[in-house]
């Protein structure tokens, strides 16, 4: 299992502590049902065996993450308005139990041995180091790069679905994804990729975040 580098796990631990007090404070007193949506936190054999099954340790700011909140409820069987879509494109954190599987399905889609030896930098070259962290409705993925080296702990998007397979950096920590989303939210201004918060109001009284993409 590979470690964490050297001195960098509480500072990281702390940083994504500090960034997800700030987005979850927002959910809390602007999107309360989205903010209902987190489920408790992940304990630590459910960690340890999610560590097990991908072979390498996570990074210290998704452990983290987990041990906050296991993900979100699951989707409502014909919801068309589920709390808990509060990332843009509509992406729903991922408990630890449906990691793994996903884990499975983009190594077997983007295997080593089809790959270009000169694709490893790439994306699709190392898929068995993605762990994904959420979801949305569209075949997309979002997840946290583990390849050893520079790109480590970045956040990634990729619309499998739509045939992208070069993805989108949308942060290069979680921490930092969350302050940004943060900021956004409480500006109305774009977070990154043009992302502009909404929310909006569902028949049943519920609100939500929304995102559009601006002009």
């Amino acid at each position: 299992m590979q470690p964490h580098g050297p001195g960098t796990t509480e500072t990281d631990a702390l940083a994504l502590v500090s960034a997800w007090r700030g987005f979850s404070a927002w959910l809390a007193a602007h999107s309360p049902a989205d903010h209902a949506a987190l489920q408790p936190a992940a304990d630590a054999g459910q960690i340890a065996g999610l560590e097990d099954g991908l072979g390498f340790a996570l990074h210290p700011q998704l452990r983290t993450l987990l041990e906050l909140h296991d993900g979100v409820a699951p989707r409502p069987a014909g919801d068309t308005f589920p709390a808990g879509s509060f990332l843009p494109l509509g992406h729903r954190l991922l408990p630890t139990e449906h990691i793994p599987t996903r884990h499975r399905t983009y190594v077997e889609l983007f295997p080593v041995d089809t790959c270009d030896p000169g694709d490893w930098g790439t994306l699709v070259g190392h898929a068995r180091w993605w762990v994904p962290i959420a979801l949305p409705n569209d075949g997309g993925v979002l997840f946290v790069d583990h390849l050893p080296g520079p790109t480590h702990g970045h956040v990634y998007e990729m619309g499998i679905g739509s045939g992208d397979i070069e993805g989108s950096l949308w942060a290069t920590s979680l921490a930092d994804m969350f302050t940004a989303l943060t900021g956004s939210l409480t500006t109305g201004r774009p977070a990154f990729h043009h992302f502009v918060p909404e929310t909006q109001r569902h028949a049943s009284g519920r609100h939500r975040i929304d995102w559009r993409v601006a002009p």
